[in-house]
C-alpha cells in the first residue's frame, strides 16, 4: 500500500520539520533588568518575537506571538519584528508591517534597561505608505497580566479614578463609573493626574505598571466636538481590559477611551502617508506585600520621572491679600450698620462683576464661616486693628451663642434675616461641617486666652459639642455621617445617614479639645475614633465620603482628613503607628494632584476659566467620576511639611511646596488676573478635560480663603511665620525644636504650660556620654521615658542618618558598627511617651 510504503519517509519529514522549527524558535538575545528580562526569540527567518519575564515567570504581551500591536479601522493588526540588534543595555527592534489594503507601517522600537526591573520602550512609528481605505489607526503596548481570573481577583491603580476598593460595596461607586462587569477601563491622560496604570495580583503580589514618560498631551478643539480622527491628538490613554477571563494592561495612542462607561469615546490617528507617532513607556515589574506599597512605588516612580515644577508665588503677599479680601467682603449685622441679623462672609463672590452671591452662612466645609471669622479676629489682635477684631469676634459670637442644639449638636447653615427679621437654620448637619467649623472656634478661644482675653462661652460651645461626640460615639469608635438637629427621639438626635467614614473628621477636633481642656474623655474618644479609622480607612485603603456633596466614594479630601487625624494622634502619643497611617494617607492624597502639565487646546481662541498661561500642576481632582479640579490641595501644606521634618524625606518637601505655591496659580495675588480687585479672589473649580480649563465655577467661595489660610496659621502657631519658605530657611535643628513644641499643644496653645521650660527640664535629664566622643568610642544615651522611646539622629544638613523604634534606656551606640558618624555635629532626637527632646552630639 502506498501509505505503508512511504510511511517512514513521511515520519522522517515531519520530524525534520519539527526539529527545524524548534531550532528556529530559539533565544537570540536577552536584555536583563534586575529580575526582569526580555528574550528575543527567533520564530523563523527574519521573524522575531519578544518574551518578557519577571522572576522567571513569563509575562505575555497583548499578543504573545506578535510584539507589535496596532488597531487599524478598529480591528487588530499585529506582527513580529524583522530585525534586531543589542548594544549593552539597549535592544533595537524594527519591522515594516503591511495591511491587506497595502498600508505600510514602519516601527522602530528601542528597549532600554534601567535596572531594578525597569525597562523603557521608545517607540517611533511612521506610515511610509498610507492607503485611505484603512482610514484610521491606534498603536498599543501592554501585557496579559492575568488569565483565567475575574477582574476583581486583582488590584489596580489609575490616579484619581481607580483604587483598591472601587468595586467594593463600602466604596459606593457612582453610577457614571465603570462597573466590575464592564470590559473597558481606558483613561485618557487629561483625566488622570499622572499617566500611569498599575496592576497587582492579590495572591502572588506581582506588580506590573506602565508609565507614559515625557507626555505632552496636546489636543485641538475638534476633540471637544467628538471628532474621532485627527493627527493633532497627541495624548495617550492607559488602563485595563477584561476579555474572556484574561486581564490586559494597556497603553493606547492616541488616547481612545473606546466603550468605557463615562468615557469620551474613541480617538484615532488618520492612516495617511507621513503620519508619525513617538512615545516612551516605562515598564516596571515588582512584587509587594500589599496594595499600599505597590501604589506608593508606582506613584513615586512616575512622580520622579516628571519631577513637577514649583511655580513660586510670594506667600506673605498671598497671606495679606487673603486677609484683605475677607475684610473687604465682610457682611455686617444690624448692630454694625448692616441689614442682616447675623454677620459673616458671602457664600461666594462673582469673578465677573466681583459682587457677592448668596449671603448665607455655613460654619464649615465650603462655607467655613467660623474659621474665617477666627482669621480676621486674630489678624485684628495681631495688627492692633480694632475693626477687624470686632468683625471677627461678631462672627464667632454668633455661632457660639446660636448654633448648638439643646443637646450640643451644631446647626451648621444659617439664612440670615433682613431688616429686623430673624433668620433660620437650614435642616441637615453632617459631622464634617460640624468639626470643620468648631475647630475654628476652639482655635479662636485658645488665641484669645493666650492674649489674656476671656471668651469662656466660646470654649463652652466647643465642650458642649465635644460632650455630644462622647455621648454619641458608637461602640466601635465611629460616628455616623449626619444627624437631624431638628428632632429628638429618646433623648438623641436621630441619624439621617449611617455611613461612618466621616469619623476621621472628628479625630483632630477631639484631640485638640483634649489638649485645651485636659478632659480625658475627649482623648479617649479621639483614640477610639482613630482605631476605627485605622482599621476601616487605613488598613482597608478606603478613603471615602469626605467630599460630602458627592456620592460616598473615593475622593481627594478623604485623604487630607486622614492625614490630619492620624498626624494629630501621632503628635499626641508619639506612637509611630499613627505616623505610618498618616504617610499612607499622604501618598493617597498626592495621587489626586496633577503632577504633569496638560495644556489648553492648541487652536483655542475663546477664553478659559483657569488661566491658559499658568500651570495646572498642583491643582487636584475632587472625586471619582467628578470632572472638576480645584485648589483644595492648598489645605495640605503644613501636614506635608511636618512629614518632611518627621521623616527627613525630601519628597514631602517638594509636595509641600507644590501645595503652598502651585495651588495659587489662579489666585489674583499679584493682581494680574483681575487688576484692581481683591488679591485673594480665585477660581473655585474647573474641568481639566475637554473643553480644557473652560466652563469653570467662575466664583470664589469662602472655603477658598480658608484652604490657603488654615495651613498658614498652623505655620504661624508652630514656627512664627505663615511662609513655608521662611520656615525652610531656618536651621533644621531649630525647625525640629519648634515642631516638637508645637506637637505638644498642636493648635490648642493657650499658654497652658511653660512649654520651653518643660522641654528644657526634660532635656537636662537626658545624658549622652562621652560627648564629644571619639570616632571609635561607644556612646551611651540615658533617658527616663517610663517604658521606651524612639531614637533618631540627624547630620548637620538635617538628613536623618539613623532611626530606631522602641529603644530602652540605657542605649549603647557603637560608631562604625551600628551607625557611621564622621567627625562633626549631630542632632539626637529622643521621643518618649510623654516627651520629645533634641540633644547635640559631637564626634571628634
Amino acid at each position: 500500500m502506498p501509505y505503508t510504503k512511504y510511511k517512514h519517509i513521511i515520519v522522517f519529514l515531519l520530524a525534520t520539520l519539527i526539529c527545524t522549527q524548534s531550532m528556529l524558535a530559539q533565544v537570540e538575545s536577552t536584555l536583563f533588568s534586575g529580575n526582569a528580562k526580555i528574550n528575543v526569540v527567533k520564530v523563523s527567518i527574519a521573524h522575531y518575537k519578544l518574551e518578557f519575564y519577571f522572576n522567571g515567570v513569563l509575562c505575555p504581551t497583548l499578543d504573545a506571538d506578535n510584539p507589535i500591536y496596532l488597531e487599524v479601522a478598529g480591528q487588530k493588526f499585529s506582527g513580529k519584528y524583522s530585525s534586531f540588534s543589542q548594544n549593552g543595555d539597549t535592544l533595537f527592534c524594527s519591522s515594516v508591517l503591511t495591511t491587506s489594503n497595502g498600508t505600510q507601517f514602519s516601527v522602530e522600537d528601542k528597549y532600554i534597561s534601567h535596572g531594578s526591573e525597569k525597562i523603557e520602550l521608545q517607540r517611533n512609528l511612521n506610515i511610509i505608505k498610507g492607503v485611505l481605505s484603512d482610514r484610521y489607526f491606534n498603536s498599543l503596548f501592554g501585557f496579559q497580566v492575568a488569565t483565567n481570573s475575574q477582574l476583581t481577583d486583582n488590584e489596580y491603580f489609575v490616579p484619581g479614578v481607580w483604587y483598591k476598593g472601587n468595586f467594593e460595596t463600602e466604596c459606593n461607586l457612582p453610577a457614571t463609573c465603570p462597573k466590575s462587569t464592564d470590559s473597558c477601563f481606558y483613561y485618557r491622560e487629561d483625566r488622570i493626574t499622572l499617566p500611569l496604570v498599575m496592576f497587582r495580583n492579590k495572591l502572588s503580589g506581582k506588580v506590573v505598571s506602565l508609565v507614559h514618560k515625557d507626555s505632552d498631551p496636546e489636543t485641538v478643539m475638534a476633540d471637544d466636538y467628538s471628532t474621532l480622527i485627527s493627527a493633532n491628538y497627541q495624548f495617550g490613554a492607559l488602563g485595563i481590559k477584561q476579555i474572556n477571563n484574561t486581564t490586559y494592561e494597556t497603553f493606547i495612542y492616541p488616547g481612545s477611551e473606546g466603550t468605557r462607561t463615562g468615557g469620551k469615546g474613541a480617538r484615532s490617528h488618520p492612516v495617511r502617508t507621513g503620519i508619525t507617532q513617538q512615545y516612551n513607556l516605562m515598564i516596571s515589574f515588582s512584587k509587594t506585600d500589599d496594595y499600599a506599597s505597590a501604589l506608593k512605588q508606582t506613584w513615586d516612580d512616575a512622580f520622579s520621572l516628571y519631577n513637577p515644577k514649583i511655580y513660586n508665588v510670594d506667600i506673605p503677599t498671598c497671606y495679606d491679600g487673603l486677609i484683605e479680601t475677607l475684610i473687604k467682603y465682610y457682611v455686617p449685622n444690624i448692630e454694625q450698620g448692616g441689614i442682616r441679623d447675623a454677620p459673616g462672609f458671602p457664600f461666594q463672590v462673582s469673578l465677573n462683576d466681583f459682587l457677592p452671591i448668596g449671603i448665607d452662612y455655613q460654619m464649615g466645609f465650603v462655607g467655613m464661616q467660623i474659621p474665617t471669622g477666627y482669621y480676621v479676629y486674630r489678624y485684628g489682635i495681631e495688627n492692633n486693628n480694632p475693626v477687624s477684631k470686632a468683625d471677627g469676634e461678631a462672627i464667632l459670637n454668633f455661632w457660639a451663642n446660636n448654633s448648638l442644639s439643646s443637646l450640643g449638636y451644631p446647626r451648621t447653615w444659617y439664612n440670615p434675616g433682613l431688616n429686623g427679621a430673624s433668620g433660620s437654620f437650614r435642616s441637615g448637619s453632617d459631622i464634617r461641617v460640624c468639626t470643620g467649623g468648631m475647630e475654628g472656634l476652639l482655635s479662636a478661644w485658645c488665641f484669645a486666652k493666650k492674649n489674656n482675653i476671656s471668651k469662656s462661652y466660646w470654649l463652652k460651645a466647643c465642650t458642649r459639642f465635644g460632650d455630644w461626640l462622647v455621648n454619641n460615639q458608637n461602640v466601635d469608635g465611629s460616628f455616623y455621617f449626619s444627624y437631624n438637629h431638628d428632632a429628638i427621639i429618646n433623648g438623641k438626635h436621630p441619624v439621617t445617614d449611617y455611613n461612618k467614614y466621616l469619623t476621621i473628621c472628628t479625630v483632630r477636633y477631639l484631640t485638640e479639645l483634649y489638649i485645651a481642656t485636659n478632659n480625658s474623655a475627649y482623648k479617649d474618644a479621639a483614640l477610639k475614633a482613630g482605631e476605627f479609622c485605622y482599621t476601616n480607612i487605613h488598613q482597608n485603603y478606603h478613603y471615602i465620603a469626605c467630599v460630602i456633596d458627592n456620592p460616598h466614594s473615593y475622593d481627594s479630601e478623604s485623604g487630607q482628613m486622614a492625614m490630619n487625624g492620624f498626624l494629630s494622634l501621632y503628635d499626641l502619643t508619639n506612637d509611630t503607628k499613627w505616623l505610618t497611617a498618616a504617610e499612607q494617607a499622604a501618598k493617597y492624597t498626592e495621587t489626586w494632584v496633577y503632577s504633569f502639565e496638560i495644556p489648553v487646546e492648541n487652536d483655542r481662541t475663546t477664553a478659559t476659566s483657569f488661566p491658559r498661561d499658568r500651570s495646572i500642576v498642583g491643582q487636584h481632582l475632587i472625586a471619582i467620576s467628578h470632572a472638576a479640579a480645584d485648589l483644595g490641595f492648598a489645605w495640605s501644606v503644613f501636614t506635608f511639611y511636618q512629614l518632611y521634618l518627621e521623616t527627613g524625606n525630601e519628597h514631602y518637601l517638594q509636595v509641600a511646596r507644590m501645595s503652598a505655591h502651585n495651588s495659587k496659580q489662579s489666585m489674583n495675588w499679584d493682581q494680574s488676573l483681575y487688576p484692581g480687585e481683591a488679591r485673594g479672589l480665585q477660581l473655585e473649580a474647573f474641568p481639566v478635560m475637554i473643553p480644557r480649563r473652560s466652563n469653570g465655577v467662575e466664583t470664589t467661595l469662602n472655603w477658598n480663603y480658608a484652604a490657603h489660610l488654615d495651613p498658614m496659621f498652623r505655620f504661624k502657631d508652630a514656627f512664627g511665620t505663615p511662609d513655608v519658605e521662611a520656615v525652610y530657611s531656618m536651621p533644621k535643628a531649630e525647625q525640629l525644636r519648634l515642631l516638637n513644641i508645637y506637637k505638644k499643644v498642636q493648635s490648642s496653645n493657650y499658654g497652658q504650660n511653660d512649654i520651653n521650660g518643660l522641654e528644657s527640664s526634660i532635656a537636662e535629664s537626658i545624658k549622652i556620654y562621652p560627648n564629644p566622643a571619639g570616632k571609635d568610642e561607644k556612646i551611651t544615651i540615658e533617658f527616663s521615658s517610663g517604658n521606651n522611646a524612639n531614637l533618631e539622629i540627624y547630620n548637620v544638613d538635617g538628613t536623618k542618618i539613623y532611626g530606631e523604634q522602641h529603644v530602652l534606656s540605657p542605649l549603647i551606640l557603637i560608631n562604625k558598627k551600628k551607625i557611621w558618624m564622621q567627625p562633626g555635629q549631630y542632632l539626637v532626637r529622643i521621643a518618649g511617651e510623654h516627651f520629645i527632646s533634641n540633644r547635640k552630639l559631637i564626634i571628634k
